[in-house]
């Protein structure tokens, strides 16, 4: 039997049919068929690398029934835009489909990238910003760190007079409407990794604090960059006023910029770069005594969460500036130049701490980057100190003012000074911290760069050594340095200190060992030779051991004070 034939009377046979039901007062349904393919068509994918609840890291693959721009929002359980305390959530991606392909996957660009606490969907929306196919996130990958401990505020490089001029100061305005958005997120306690000026200037450290003292219950905290280093006393008498009376400080170095904070049993601690030094095998960002300072925090916070801000990035593990958290290269090879000098003695020391101590995330700024430039960079925004991830975190902050971007071949970088202000919302749970990247400007948190870190191993302080107390127990006769010489010498032994890395003996002609009448000794050996006495002096001699540790000397005590007369008749 022919087709054509067939076709016919199948025709006929549901033309009689519709007449039948039409003549008993039926009216058929024709489905429409385009709306049910859209319907089939329209549709998202999600495949997660790893199964931890709230780590969003994996590919979207969506698919439209028709070709066009559309977008991915975390939605809530009613299927609305997600918001967190108020604040929408931007755009997870931006996805388009082609007539020739109407599939379209989107990989989340960072391994710590989270979904948010209250995320209950995955919503694709069109240009109209309707919502033509939802996702439902499996219970299992659910946000679930339990209650929240507190919030903080995260911001950088404010530069106070380095764009625009003074009386129409992008900075101002920027950092303003910043403080403006913590304060009404409830947060009281902000921390900035430095450069608040363009030069140590006086009036960018008062206009920082005509901005701060506006919120009198806010505590705004900072370390220098390499852009305040040369204006250390301004920055001692504006800035960090609060630390002076506020009970939550626990310790505070004697340059006035480094210090310790505590907030519900978590460390803060802020150390400032004292020194503008790049590109050089000597470069240097920090003092010795800054990291004997660190050295000896970090150890007796090794068992609490502790937050370093410390204004510049460093390299890779492998020295290469390109791929460390807060630096990237565009396909055209631009690069930010100013990394801390990998190598050097300092940053070696610091590379090491960082390493030894998991329990610690530290905060950087200095490159400017917007959060969206990890589009050259996955790890631009969060990551490890080491690839292997056993060492402290890392997070790098946009500035505030001028957060830097860059096009893909581009040989030039733009510095958005009154486009762009960006910062980062700190949520802190009992076992990780959430950082929501955040666009001041646009008063929203953003999908694509906010992170979940999880609290790093903690360890057991090492106790403080102790170093004994020195005992005088031979002083020799005394005895002229040579025949023809006019000064005297003796011979002193003491007793050996256990673990005693030195001893230092101090002689003098005054009884208090006033520091211009002193000398001072040191050597290994546990008997020592004064030279050069005077006759007709009394001399007053002691001796103490020490020993190092966290690069700082532990002194023991002082021994008795022997006595001595230089007292010989001429021949």
């Amino acid at each position: 039997m022919k087709s054509g034939f067939v076709n016919k009377i199948l025709s006929g046979i549901l033309a009689v049919v519709l007449a039948v039901m039409m003549f008993s007062g039926c009216n058929p349904v024709i489905a429409d068929m385009s709306e049910t393919a859209a319907t089939v068509q329209n549709k998202i994918e999600y495949n997660f690398q790893y199964k931890d609840a709230g780590l969003a890291y994996g590919e979207i693959t969506v698919s439209t029934a028709e070709p066009g721009d559309y977008q991915l929002f975390w939605g809530d359980e009613n299927g609305n835009k997600l918001t967190y305390n108020g604040v929408e959530f931007t755009e997870l991606a931006d996805i388009t489909t082609t007539e020739s392909n109407l599939t379209a996957t989107y990989k989340t660009p960072s391994t710590y990238t989270v979904i948010p606490q209250g995320a209950d969907k995955l919503l694709l929306m069109n240009s109209e910003s309707e919502t033509i196919s939802t996702y439902d996130i499996p219970a299992g990958k659910k946000f679930n760190e339990g209650s929240l401990s507190y919030k903080f505020g995260l911001m950088s490089d404010v530069h106070y007079n380095r764009y625009n001029d003074f009386s129409a100061d992008d900075s101002v305005g920027a950092f303003d409407n910043a403080l403006k958005f913590i304060h009404n997120q409830g947060i009281d306690f902000v921390g900035l990794t430095g450069d608040l000026s363009s030069n140590g200037e006086k009036t960018a450290y008062t206009k920082f604090k005509t901005a701060t003292d506006k919120y009198p219950q806010m505590t705004v905290y900072t370390c220098m960059g390499n852009h305040d280093v040369h204006g250390m006393k301004y920055f001692n008498q504006f800035v960090n006023t609060k630390k002076k009376t506020d009970k939550h400080i626990k310790n505070i170095n004697s340059n006035g910029v480094d210090f310790v904070y505590e907030k519900q049993g978590d460390i803060f601690i802020f150390l400032s770069q004292t020194r503008w030094s790049y590109n050089s095998k000597y470069s240097n960002l920090l003092e010795k005594q800054q990291l004997n300072w660190l050295e000896k925090n970090l150890n007796t916070y090794a068992n609490k969460n502790v937050y370093l801000f410390f204004h510049t990035y460093f390299a890779s593990e492998n020295g290469d500036v390109t791929t460390a958290v807060g630096n990237l290269k565009n396909p055209g090879g631009y690069t930010y130049d100013l990394t801390y000098t990998f190598g050097t003695d300092d940053e070696k020391r610091f590379r090491k701490l960082l390493n030894k101590y998991a329990n610690v995330t530290m905060f950087n700024g200095h490159s400017h980057w917007a959060y969206d430039q990890q589009k050259y960079n996955p790890n631009l925004n969060i990551g490890n100190i080491n690839s292997k991830k056993t060492g402290a975190s890392v997070v790098h902050l946009a500035s505030v003012s001028a957060p830097r971007t860059i096009e893909a071949n581009a040989t030039q970088r733009e510095e958005n000074n009154g486009k762009i202000s960006q910062g980062t919302v700190a949520l802190k749970y009992k076992n990780s911290t959430v950082y929501l990247s955040t666009d001041f400007k646009a008063g929203k948190y953003m999908a694509d760069a906010s992170y979940i870190c999880h609290d790093g191993k903690k360890t057991t302080p090492v106790p403080a050594v102790k170093t004994g107390k020195s005992k005088i127990k031979f002083v020799g006769k005394i005895r002229k340095v040579s025949k023809k010489s006019k000064k005297y010498k003796v011979l002193i032994k003491y007793k050996k200190v256990s673990h005693a890395y030195k001893y230092e003996i101090q002689y003098s002609t005054n009884r208090k060992f006033k520091a211009s009448k002193t000398k001072t000794r040191r050597t290994k050996k546990i008997k020592y030779t004064i030279t050069k006495l005077k006759n007709k002096k009394t001399y007053y001699i002691r001796v103490r051991a020490y020993r190092y540790q966290f690069g700082e000397r532990v002194y023991g005590k002082w021994s008795k004070v022997r006595k001595l007369k230089i007292k010989k008749k001429k021949k």
